[in-house]
Order: C-alpha cells, then structure tokens, then sequence
C-alpha cells in the first residue's frame, strides 16, 4: 500500500513546487500608450485662439449743439458711409436765421440810407459846398455802415451753416457697438452719439506666451482664419502687442486683417498663425503626458515638468520647459527632441527605469 502512495506524494510535491514558483513569478510589463514627437521641419507653425474686434473705433457726435430728435441705431445695427443716423432739432436754429435775416435787412437799409447822403454830400463836396470835416464824417459812417453789413452777412451765413449741421452723417461704414445719448438730449457740441466699430478695419486679438515674444513684433506677418468663413486664411500682420501680461504670463496680440471678408463682425471666433523658425518652434504633446507638480490648474510659460520617454522597454523620466498650452496639448520647447516616443497616458503610475511594453489593439 505505502509502495502505492509514494509515486502519488511525488507527483503532488511538484505540483506544490510548480504553484510556489508561479507565485513569486514577476509580474507582466505594464503595456503604455505612446506617440512619437514629431520633427517640425525648418519652420514650424504656432496657432493662437482668439477673437476678432475693431482695429478702429470712431465716435460721431455733432459740431453744434441742440436737442437730440432723431437716433434711430441701436447697438449692433450697421451704418453705411454717408447715411444720416441722427437729428438735431432745427426749431432753435431757425428762429435763429429769421432773426439773423432780420439784422441782415436792417443793416442794409441803414446801409442804403447813408450811401445816399454820402453820394449827395460828395457831389457837394467835390463843389466846394461842404466842409472836409463833414464830408469825412459821413464817410466814416458809409464804412461802418459796410461793415455792420458784413458782420450781418457773416452771422447769417453762420447761422445757416449750423443748420445744415444738424444732421449726423456716418463718415464710413461701421457697426454701432454703444449708443451714448439719448432721444431729447440737450447735447453740447462735440458730445458723441454713438461710439462705431469700423467694420473696415478688423483685427485678430490673442494670448501669446512670452517664449514667442522672442519672434514676433509689430509688423510681423500672420495669417487668420475665420471659422464662420471655412477653406479661406486671411493675410494679417501684428500691430500691437501689450505691455503688460494678462493671466498665465500671456501677452495680448492684435493682428490687423489686411482685408476683412464682406460680413465679418466683432466677436467671431478666430485662430492667428505665425510662422516661426525652427529654432524657436515648440513641440506639441498631449497635456496628459506631462507630470506637473504645481498646484494651479494648468501649467504656463517657464514651467518646469516632467515626462516619460519610452527607450528599449523601459521609461526614462524626462525634464520639460513648458511654453504653454493650447486646447489639450502642452507646448514643449526644451527636453524633447524629434523622433523620440513619449508616454501618453497613466504617467502618474510609472516610475523610473520601470519595465513596459508598448500598448496594441487586441488582436
């Protein structure tokens, strides 16, 4: 019977021995998404979201002052250049002319009468009649008598003038962006009425980081697309750029269109291109891949963080200056260089040196 039982004791304390080894039996490498950086050429391209606004405003208001009686645009409504957008009420200014007509008649009939005792004490005069003191006298009135002339003359004329200025006429085209009086306003001369994006004018504002400060100044050429136009780039060159930062250390762009597309209005959407060389263009990779430390939400310029990069199967951490970020893709300047096949996914789970293998679709 023990004869029996021993080829089967044998047989059970491999098989103990078989489940002990596949016990501590190291685990199988962990599969990792990747992607491979890609080479950007001699120049690269940088796209900036961003929005279109007014290269230039105007303010139109009248030359003269009065009440306000007409102002029929409201915020959002176009204009066309010539087109009269705003009234004056002419009631003050024409009792104004009637009076002013009035001094005009006046002076003429004054003029009138000593013109007839100047030409009578002349004829006088030129016999030997009159004394030199009298005649000069008359004389003396005859030239003011031009001059009240010519002062009524010009107050009409004046007068008259402001009359025409009482309506309100748009220089360009625009689109009004405030209304700033109201209907039945006293208004002051010079007081604006509407304040008016000129829709001749548009330009691509956007928030650049400041590693691109480095390439761009006013002047620098640009392209923008429109979304609300697809399949069309429109040229633009960079008029400004701001002084100070906003968030995320980013300094405000504004690249003015060098022909804005008929229709195209304050507010839409926009992406402005620079091309840029290769030396100072930035690596694009998934935000996901980067390992930031910072508290704040996301990183920006001059960042400091962290990737893996995959090398013979296993995962090399990598330190990264960050530019900044764009929808979900970090800006990679310093660490990376082309070719080089990063990890994309469940960063925070490796560690250095580990062991890994690449991820594929199962079969």
């Amino acid at each position: 019977m023990i004869q029996r039982l021993l080829p089967l004791l044998a047989v059970l304390a491999l098989a103990a021995c078989d489940a002990t080894e596949d016990d501590t039996a190291p685990p199988p490498p962990r599969a990792v998404r990747t992607m491979i950086v890609a080479d950007g050429g001699e120049a690269a391209r940088r796209t900036l979201p961003g929005v279109l606004t007014a290269a230039e405003t105007m303010r139109l208001a009248f030359p003269v002052a009065g009440r306000l009686i007409e102002a029929p645009l409201r915020e959002g409504d176009r204009m066309s250049a010539g087109q009269v957008v705003a009234r004056l009420d002419p009631a003050d200014i024409e009792r104004e002319i009637s009076a002013a007509e009035a001094r005009l008649a006046a002076a003429i009939a004054r003029l009138d009468a000593i013109d007839a005792d100047f030409q009578r004490q002349k004829t006088l005069f030129d016999r030997g009649l009159v004394a030199r003191a009298a005649f000069e006298k008359v004389s003396a009135e005859l030239a003011a008598g031009l001059a009240d002339r010519r002062v009524a003359e010009t107050e009409l004329a004046a007068t008259r003038d402001r009359l025409d200025r009482l309506a309100l006429i748009a220089p360009r085209e625009g689109v009004v962006t405030r209304l700033l009086s109201n209907r039945f306003e006293e208004l002051s001369a010079g007081q604006p009425v509407y304040e008016v994006a000129v829709t001749a004018a548009l330009q691509a504002e956007a928030l650049a980081p400041e590693a691109l400060l480095a390439v761009i100044a006013p002047g620098t050429a640009a392209e923008v697309v429109l979304p609300a136009f697809p399949g069309q780039v429109f040229a633009a060159q960079v008029t400004e750029i701001a002084a100070e930062a906003e968030a995320g250390a980013a300094y405000r762009v504004r690249a003015r269109l060098d022909a804005p597309p008929e229709g195209a209005k304050t507010g839409f959407s926009a992406a402005v291109s620079f091309t840029l060389p290769r030396a100072q263009a930035a690596i694009d990779i998934p935000i996901s891949a980067l390992l930031f430390g910072d508290a704040r939400s996301e990183p920006t310029a001059g960042d400091r963080g962290q990737v893996y990069v995959f090398e013979d199967g296993v995962v090399r951490a990598r330190a990264v200056r960050i530019e900044g970020v764009v929808g979900n893709d970090v800006l990679v300047t310093e660490g990376l260089s082309p070719g080089e096949r990063v990890v994309t996914a469940g960063v925070a789970l490796l560690s250095e040196g580990e062991r890994v293998r690449l991820w594929s679709l199962p079969e």
